[in-house]
C-alpha cells in the first residue's frame, strides 16, 4: 500500500515538474522574448535578436541593418532590456565588420582608452575622426556619462562599439587607494 502511494507522489510530482518547467520555457520564449523583440522593434527595425541567459555574464544580442545613431538606440534599448530583464544584462550590437573596419577599431582603440585615462575627449574625438578620414571610412564618435559610441561605416561592411568610460582598474587596484 505504502508502495503505491509513494509511487503515485514520485508520478503526480515529475508531471508537476514537467508542467511546470514547460510553462516556463513557454513564457520566456513567447511572452518575454516575442515582447522584448517587438518593443526593441519599435526603437531600431531588428534582424534578429538572441537572449543568451547562461553566458558568465547575460547578454542580449541584436542583430540590425545599419543604425543612424547608435546612442540613442542603445539607451533607449538598454532601458527595455533593463526593465524586462534586469539590469545584469548586457546588449551587444552585431555587425558587419571588413577587416578594414577591425583594423581601424584596433588603432582607434588606443586613442579612445588614452581618452578615457586623460579626460582628454575632444582631442580623442579629432584623433579618431583623423584615423577614420585616413582610411576613408564614415565615423560617428559620440558620448555620454557612462559610455562611449563608436560607428564606423566604409560601404562594405559597418562596425557598433560601446566602450565603458567608467576606468578599467578596480578600486582595489588604483594607485592610492587603502587596499594598497
Amino acid at each position: 500500500m505504502n508502495q503505491i502511494r509513494f509511487t503515485t507522489v514520485a508520478i503526480a510530482l515529475i508531471i508537476t515538474l514537467v508542467i511546470l518547467l514547460s510553462g516556463y520555457k513557454l513564457y520566456d520564449k513567447y511572452y518575454v522574448g516575442n515582447s522584448l523583440q517587438e518593443t526593441i522593434n519599435q526603437i531600431v527595425e531588428t534582424e534578429d535578436i538572441k537572449i543568451a541567459k547562461q553566458e558568465t555574464h547575460p547578454t542580449v544580442y541584436i542583430r540590425s541593418s545599419e543604425i543612424k545613431n547608435l546612442q540613442t538606440v542603445y539607451q533607449k534599448t538598454a532601458e527595455v532590456v533593463h526593465q524586462k530583464l534586469g539590469p545584469e544584462f548586457r546588449i551587444v550590437f552585431m555587425d558587419e565588420r571588413t577587416e578594414k573596419l577591425s583594423s581601424l577599431y584596433e588603432k582607434s582603440s588606443f586613442v579612445i582608452q588614452e581618452g578615457i585615462a586623460t579626460g582628454k575627449f575632444q582631442e580623442m574625438h579629432k584623433r579618431v575622426q583623423e584615423l577614420a578620414d585616413a582610411e576613408d571610412v564614415k565615423c560617428h564618435l559620440t558620448m555620454d556619462s557612462f559610455n562611449i559610441y563608436l560607428e564606423l561605416n566604409d560601404n562594405q561592411g559597418y562596425l557598433y562599439e560601446v566602450i565603458p568610460c567608467q576606468s578599467q582598474l578596480g578600486e582595489q587596484e588604483k594607485p592610492g587607494s587603502e587596499a594598497n
